[in-house]
């Protein structure tokens, strides 16, 4: 295939899918990836696409590496969050042993909790005062508070989680992509997000459809590692993607 051909259908490709890799193009073009690479550099300073580790993204990505205080993301897509909460915590089964991340969407779920049964552990001072005052058993982890996200970070935080091993915990993120997975802006945020997350069974990451082609910083988990819940599908691509959950209507609410 000529050079600005294969160039094109990458755009083509990535137009259709927000990220592409280097190993997916080499075996959808059958091209070496010394190839796939240099097409990448020219489209790149073309400004067509931005090169990251691994891949392309397109070139309207939005790259967030600040956090905006709780109180601002509280009333940011409220429907969007309330929808993919409550369905998130339908999943919560008797006895589960639960990580709920800090948050604002992972905060939205705490009003829809009805299993009294199961246990929360929880990196969010305000996410552990709501679960006591509606009965549930929570614990916090220990370790330093930042103010723009309530979250506990640090190295006490980290250490009070090697002793957990959780059957379900619930993440929040700033972006999501094929490519980085789940980011956030702050290195620790994102040491104690990981580490959580390798301790659970089951993890879900939390997150509206805006959330996705944006990238923060920092990774804390790939795009494969994690159930995603979400409204809805940001482009028909992700269709294929076994771990993309639509949030829905929980069964026990449905009618017949």
């Amino acid at each position: 295939m000529l050079t600005e051909k294969r160039q094109e259908e990458i755009l083509k490709l990535l137009n259709a899918q927000g990220s592409v890799t280097v190993q997916d193009l080499k075996e959808r073009f059958n091209a070496s990836e010394s190839t796939i690479r240099r097409d990448l550099t020219v489209l790149h300073k073309k400004g067509a696409l931005i090169k990251v580790f691994g891949g392309a993204v397109q070139a309207d990505l939005t790259i967030d590496a600040a956090d905006a205080q709780v109180s601002l993301r509280q009333e940011q897509h409220m429907e969007e969050k309330i929808k993919i909460a409550r369905y998130a915590a339908s999943l919560i089964k008797p006895d589960d042993f639960v990580y709920l991340d800090a948050g604002t969407t992972t905060g939205a779920m705490i009003p829809f909790i009805e299993e009294k049964s199961a246990f929360f552990v929880t990196n969010a001072v305000s996410h552990g005062l709501r679960l006591v005052e509606r009965g549930f058993r929570a614990a916090v982890l220990g370790g330093e508070i930042k103010a723009s996200t309530e979250a506990v970070v640090g190295n006490e935080a980290y250490l009070s989680l090697k002793k957990y091993h959780f059957t379900k915990g619930f993440w929040g993120t700033n972006g999501v992509s094929r490519i980085s997975g789940f980011t956030t802006p702050d290195p620790n945020e994102a040491l104690i997000k990981e580490f959580a997350m390798e301790r659970t069974r089951e993890p879900y990451v939390l997150c509206d459809s805006s959330k996705f082609f944006q990238t923060s910083p920092v990774s804390f988990g790939e795009f494969s590692s994690a159930t995603i819940i979400t409204d809805r599908l940001p482009q028909e691509s992700y269709r294929r993607e076994d771990n993309v959950v639509i949030a829905k209507e929980p069964a026990a609410d449905r009618k017949n």
